[in-house]
C-alpha cells in the first residue's frame, strides 16, 4: 500500500485497465495489479507491435486528411507504414512478415474505406485532461477516431481493430466471446467517457463501431460492428465501473481462484461484483 499510494492518488481508469481487471482468463485483479499498477515489464508480442504500427499509420493518415483534404499517394502510405513498423524493433523475420501483411491489409482497407475519411474527424482524441467522472471514478482514454458535428452537437466513435474480424457480436469460440464482450464494454466505456467529459458532455452520443482493418479471409470484405446502448445498460455498466474503481483505489483485489478462466467465469465475476454491492 505504501508503494502504490502515490500512484493511486492520481489514478485514472481506462477501458483497458477495466477490461484487464475483469478478465479472469488473463489474471483478473492480480494480473491488473502486476501489469497496470506495478508495471512489471512485459515484452510486446510481434502481433501487438503490428497492431500499434497500423494504428499509428491510420492516425497519421487521418491527420493528413484533416489538414488538406487528401491522402498521400499509395507508395508514400506504404513507406509511412514501413517506418512505423520499423520503430517497433521486431526481428528481421517478423519485420518482413508484418511489412508484407500490413501493406496488404492497408491496401484492402483503404480501397474500401478511403471515401469515409472526412475533415470533421479527429484521430487519437485524448481525454486525459477532460475531467471525466462517473460517480467517484475518474476516467481517461484515447479514442481512435471521432466524428464530430459541431452544428448538430453530435459525436460518433470508431475503434479500429487489427485482429481477425467478427461477423456479429456473438462469438463462436470462447476466445472470441471474451474478446467481443470486452470490445462491447470498451464502446460503452467510451460513451460514458465522452458524455461525462468537460468539452463534449453537451454533445449527443449517436453511436459507436468496431472497425476491423483486416479483410474477412473468405469474402475479402471489410467488416464493422455497430451498437447503441440503453440507459439501463449504461447505468448498470456505470455501477460496475464504480465498484471496480473502489476495489482498485482501496486495493481490495478479489480472489478469483474460484472462477473458471473462460468467458463463463468472466461473466460470473462481473455478476458477483454487481450483486456484492447492490
Amino acid at each position: 500500500q505504501e508503494v502504490l499510494a502515490p500512484i493511486l492518488q492520481h489514478y485514472k481508469l481506462s477501458a483497458t485497465h477495466l477490461n484487464n481487471f475483469l478478465d479472469v482468463s488473463h489474471g483478473g485483479p492480480q494480473g491488473f495489479l502486476l501489469n497496470n499498477l506495478l508495471h512489471f515489464p512485459q515484452a510486446k508480442s510481434p502481433s501487438a507491435a503490428y497492431g500499434t504500427a497500423v494504428h499509428t499509420c491510420l492516425q497519421q493518415l487521418h491527420d493528413r486528411f484533416v489538414a488538406d483534404g487528401n491522402l498521400p499517394p499509395r507508395p508514400e502510405i506504404m513507406r509511412l507504414y514501413t517506418q512505423t513498423l520499423a520503430a517497433q524493433h521486431l526481428s528481421p523475420d517478423d519485420t518482413k512478415l508484418f511489412t508484407e501483411k500490413g501493406q496488404s491489409v492497408l491496401t484492402a482497407f483503404l480501397d474500401a474505406k478511403q471515401s469515409s475519411f472526412t475533415q470533421q474527424q479527429l484521430a487519437e482524441l485524448s481525454f486525459a485532461n477532460q475531467n471525466a467522472f462517473v460517480g467517484q471514478a475518474h476516467l481517461t482514454g484515447s479514442l481512435d477516431l471521432v466524428d464530430i458535428d459541431k452544428t448538430t452537437k453530435t459525436i460518433y466513435v470508431t475503434d479500429y481493430k487489427t485482429g481477425k474480424p467478427s461477423h456479429s457480436w456473438k462469438g463462436t469460440s470462447d476466445y472470441e466471446k471474451i474478446k467481443l464482450h470486452k470490445y462491447r464494454q470498451q464502446l460503452m466505456f467510451y460513451q460514458l467517457l465522452v458524455t461525462s467529459s468537460r468539452d463534449y458532455g453537451n454533445f449527443s452520443f449517436t453511436g459507436a463501431r468496431l472497425q476491423f482493418v483486416e479483410p474477412d479471409m473468405k469474402t475479402g470484405d471489410i467488416l464493422s460492428l455497430e451498437d447503441t446502448f440503453s440507459e439501463e445498460e449504461l447505468a448498470e455498466f456505470a455501477r460496475l465501473i464504480g465498484i471496480v474503481w473502489r476495489k482498485i483505489t482501496t486495493l481490495d483485489l478479489p480472489d478469483i481462484s474460484g472462477y473458471s478462466a473462460d468467458y463463463k467465469g468472466m461473466v460470473q465475476f462481473e455478476k458477483d461484483l454487481l450483486t456484492e454491492e447492490r
